[in-house]
């Protein structure tokens, strides 16, 4: 959970590259089609981060708040809070996401972002 709150620091400023360093190399990152226009499995760095970009960029304004950490073995699920203003539409949205990190050896190996029931289900959890 510490190394996914330095992650997390980072992401709520909006500092989506910051962090790097506890990723490991061959860190998997998997954006799920539940609600992400650009879903599918990208390599740490550059591609994953331009896919995310592209995603917050179709805001006018947009934010993240994490509501909770759950630690579950080599796993850590984060359930938050996005919202925003399309660029284009005007519409505000708010949605209520999940995400589920696996770490080893004090990095990040794979980061799946979802829907909250599915973060937990994946950690073997439920609400």
């Amino acid at each position: 959970v510490e190394i996914v709150s330095h992650l997390v620091e980072h992401w709520e400023r909006g500092d989506w590259g910051g962090g790097r360093e506890l990723f490991d190399d061959t860190c998997e990152v998997v954006f799920s089609t539940s609600g992400f226009p650009d879903a599918g499995a990208y390599g740490v760095g550059r591609d994953a981060l331009d896919a995310w970009i592209a995603f917050t960029d179709s805001f006018e304004a947009f934010g993240t708040e994490v509501d909770q950490m759950i630690e579950a073995g080599d796993r850590v699920v984060i359930l938050a809070r996005i919202w925003g203003r399309g660029r284009v539409s005007g519409a505000d949205v708010k949605a209520k996401v999940g995400a589920v990190l696996t770490l080893r050896d004090r990095k990040v190996v794979r980061y799946e972002l979802t829907d909250r029931t599915q973060a937990l289900e994946a950690a073997g959890l439920s609400e």
